[in-house]
């Protein structure tokens, strides 16, 4: 039997936190929450995952900074990360490129495009 993907769902807003986390779980994957950052990276050190849901806006530290920061390590270098953004953030879209994003979701996210992103993701054709 083949291991579910692993995502890693990170979102200080709850409720975005759970519906993110279902969704994923519908697509096949096992998922790990986190409500920020840093608590995230820990995370992603310890059982790296196959996807990142990355919300750009977090209390600790940016996602954009956790992103640079998982770039550094090997294990994580190449984990595609899907940022979460609001439109007011849409100009900051060029730096999450730059780190390589696998792509953005706007909130409030539409659930069938996130699902459609975190299969493509982790379930390449």
């Amino acid at each position: 039997m083949t291991p579910r993907p692993r995502v890693l769902v990170v979102d200080d807003e709850p409720d975005y936190l759970r519906i993110a986390a279902r969704i994923a779980a519908k697509a096949g994957c096992a998922v790990a929450t986190a409500p920020a950052a840093l608590p995230g990276l820990k995370l992603a050190a310890d059982e790296p995952p196959d996807l990142i849901l990355l919300d750009v806006g977090l209390p600790d530290i940016s996602g954009f900074e956790a992103a640079r920061r998982l770039r550094r390590v090997p294990a994580l270098a190449r984990v595609p990360i899907i940022f979460f953004t609001v439109r007011s953030e849409l100009d900051m879209v060029s730096e999450g490129l730059k780190l390589g994003a696998a792509g953005y979701v706007l909130k409030p996210f539409d659930p069938d495009e996130l699902l459609r992103r975190i299969k493509a993701a982790v379930f390449p054709a």
